[in-house]
């Protein structure tokens, strides 16, 4: 089975579903019912739209994929706008291996200090850019995996075993207990927050870091960010609302 001729791209409003509808059209359901049982729910109640580029279905055969995906609780939405040729949209990936991740860490791996840097500014509300934004309303179990190109929000439970890897920010409204890579671009201003921050392991541009074995958990929100080419972990605050 050729996993490549469908590929599921996230953008600001929806899932857009890219077929190559050059190949059998078994082969082509086949594989769409397989990605998104892989996903194991995490595509449950997303609105999504079909993109066939400069191939054409006939409605018949449109009406069967679109029923294979509201069988898995997506919603269809043909309002969703995606133009290729004016706008590169960030690919939502999301997969389950085969094999239980391995924890063991490389030598490269560097302590995480939850302290303030004397030097760092407060940090207050985050800037606004011009990356997209991925919201993720639900928790992510166990070998679930997103990567995007763009920010994360998920207002959600990272749950050990699962991983978020951005090329922007990284935001958990709820407990991160899993493995996040914020600014995979190389993009060291990249930061990761946090209401309940005790990752497996954290990952900003190209310096991996990880908490301490047996280390407290804070009770209020926190965020991790590089100074120096060093992670540090600190209170998060509302300086900026004033």
């Amino acid at each position: 089975m050729n996993n490549d001729i469908i590929n599921i791209k996230g953008t600001r409003s929806g899932l857009v579903i890219c077929l190559d509808s050059n190949h059998d059209f078994d082969e082509l359901k086949k594989t769409l019912k397989t990605k998104i049982e892989s996903a194991r729910g995490f595509f449950k109640g997303a609105k999504f739209t079909f993109h066939l580029g400069f191939d054409t279905l006939t409605a018949e055969k449109t009406k069967e994929l679109e029923e294979i995906c509201c069988e898995h609780g997506l919603v269809p939405d043909t309002d969703i706008r995606w133009k290729p040729a004016q706008e590169k949209p960030a690919q939502l990936t999301v997969s389950v291996p085969e094999t239980p991740r391995e924890k063991a860490m490389s030598d490269k791996v560097r302590p995480l200090m939850r302290e303030a840097s004397p030097s760092l500014p407060t940090v207050g509300v985050m800037a606004v850019d011009k990356k997209p934004c991925l919201l993720i309303n639900r928790s992510l179990r166990s070998g679930q995996k997103v990567n995007y190109n763009g920010n994360v929000v998920i207002t959600g439970d990272l749950n050990p075993g699962s991983e978020i890897t951005a090329s922007g920010d990284i935001v958990v409204w709820g407990s991160l207990r899993g493995v996040v890579h914020a600014g995979a671009n190389g993009d060291q201003s990249s930061i990761i927050m946090a209401y309940r921050l005790n990752p497996v392991q954290l990952r900003i541009a190209s310096t991996i870091s990880r908490p301490p074995e047996n280390s407290a958990v804070s009770a209020q929100p926190e965020i991790a960010r590089l100074h120096k080419g060093q992670m540090f972990i600190e209170p998060y605050t509302t300086y900026g609302l004033k």
